[in-house]
This record gives C-alpha cells, sequence and structure tokens, in this order.
C-alpha cells in the first residue's frame, strides 16, 4: 500500500482516443469498464478459439462459467427447439476436453465442417469470467493476436476509451495475454490512437517489441510463456503456434451481455 501521507497525484494529460492495458480483471473494478470498449484477451487459447469458431461460420458463441452452465445452457436450447446436431459443446479443464464434450479449446478443431450455422456453448478455465467482468463496458468484444488488425481496424475511430483486459490464470498476470495486448495496442497506435497515461499498455508494448526483434518472434516469446509451457506439456506446440500467428481469423467477436452471447461485430 502506498503512504498514507502522499499528496494527491499530478493531474494526467489527455490523449486523444485513450487505449489502455488492465493486466489482470482482479486489478480493476468493473465500474472501470463503463462507457469503454472493452476487449477481452485470453490468447492461450478461449479468444483465439471464439474467433476461430465464428471465422470458421459458428452461429454464436454461449460463454459459460462452469460446466453444469454449460450442460444447463445446452439443455434449455433443445428445450427451445434447437436440435442437439446443431449444438456443439466446447472447452477445457486444465487443458483437456471436459468428459462428455463435442470440441476442446484447441481453434484447429473449430472447422466448418464442425462447427458452421451451430451454437458453441463454451467455457474454459480464465477468458468466461473476464468476459462477464467486463459486462459494464458499452461494448465486449474478444481480441487474440490472432484476430488483433481486425480488432483494431473495427475501433480505432471510435471516440470512446478502449481497454484491453488480460484474462490472466487463475489470480496471476501472464505473459501470453500481454504480449497479445502489445499487439493490439501496436495496430492502434498506427491506426491514431493514443496511450492512456498508466504504464500496463507501455508494459505489453515493450514485451511485443521485445520478441519481434528475436529471430523467432512471437511463436517463441508465446512457447515461453506460463500458459506456451502448459501446453508444451500437453504437447499441443501446434496451439501455441496457431495463437501465435496474426490474422489468421480476421473477424470482432462481440459479446452481447443481456442475450448471454457472442456473436459476429
Amino acid at each position: 500500500m502506498p503512504a498514507p501521507d502522499l499528496p494527491p497525484p499530478p493531474p494526467v494529460l489527455s490523449v486523444d482516443r485513450p487505449v489502455g492495458v488492465v493486466l489482470h480483471p482482479r486489478l480493476a473494478e468493473p465500474e472501470r469498464f463503463a462507457g469503454s470498449i472493452t476487449v477481452m484477451i485470453d490468447n492461450l487459447r478461449a479468444s483465439a478459439t471464439i474467433a476461430a469458431a465464428l471465422s470458421a461460420g459458428a452461429a454464436r458463441v454461449f460463454p459459460c462459467l462452469t460446466v453444469d452452465e454449460v450442460r444447463a445452457k445446452a439443455a434449455a436450447l433443445e428445450a427451445g427447439g434447437v436440435a442437439r446436431d446443431q449444438i456443439v459443446l466446447g472447452g477445457e479443464r486444465g487443458g483437456a476436453l471436459i468428459e462428455g464434450f463435442d470440441l476442446d479449446n484447441s481453434p484447429a478443431k473449430y472447422t466448418p465442417q464442425r462447427v458452421r450455422g451451430k451454437s458453441v456453448v463454451f467455457t474454459t478455465t480464465n477468458g468466461t469470467a473476464a468476459l462477464l467482468h467486463a459486462a459494464r463496458a458499452a461494448e465486449v468484444l474478444v481480441g487474440s493476436i490472432a484476430n488483433a488488425s481486425a480488432i483494431a481496424e473495427a475501433i480505432a475511430a471510435d471516440p470512446r476509451p478502449v481497454w484491453l483486459l488480460c484474462a490472466g490464470t487463475r489470480d496471476e498476470v501472464t505473459l501470453d495475454d500481454c504480449l497479445a495486448a502489445g499487439v493490439i495496442a501496436e495496430a492502434l497506435i498506427a491506426r491514431g490512437r493514443g496511450l492512456a497515461a498508466d504504464d500496463s499498455v507501455r508494459l505489453c508494448l515493450g514485451a511485443y517489441r521485445e520478441a519481434m526483434a528475436r529471430p523467432d518472434g512471437l511463436h517463441q516469446a508465446m512457447r515461453d510463456t506460463r500458459g506456451g509451457r502448459n501446453l508444451l506439456r500437453l504437447e499441443m506446440d501446434a496451439d501455441v503456434r496457431h495463437c501465435s500467428m496474426p490474422d489468421v481469423s480476421p473477424v470482432v467477436p462481440r459479446f452481447d451481455a443481456a442475450a448471454g452471447s457472442i456473436t459476429l461485430h
């Protein structure tokens, strides 16, 4: 905690169309996002998988916090007249496929043959909780390296502030999300947005620029992160590579908190 006798902080100079980063949901109350465009980032792998599913033609993605909620939502869709073969249960726990589910959290599995026209009911360890944390924003998008340019292009000129919200891993900040935030922030700066006053966005830009200065680039940097190491342990380097490739899923997923679903922007 800071010293209790500190004077008020100096005034912050405003910038045009600011973009800032929240390194973990626990570092910001939900009220901070009110009135903003908030981009939820869970780069390994929920954000990339959601983008892959919608890019492959999925009608919508329902993010759920728990496995039981997935099953309840799927049952409700069936009761409402959606055929079971038009519902895909997707997600992971501990990086692995959940028993009884159709797909795990690997973006490559969400092909047109598996998801086109279907409703994906989806849960992951961290990304779903971060989405719900941002629900008070004026607009909530899902971002990753896989759709960074599409996200930046969609929001670059918007006058509202932009927050890049990193999902983290449980209660900890993770470098994989910070790298993705750096990619998106760089794309937004190139399109004329200014940096918020705090240093979080600068930390993410620094991590991204350092990775790009290496001969092996983003893929090796992503392999070195906590999330990357976990996926390597599970022999999922193909997923790490996919989630390190810019713009392989050039779509803009938008979360409608009232409907509880993610669709194309």
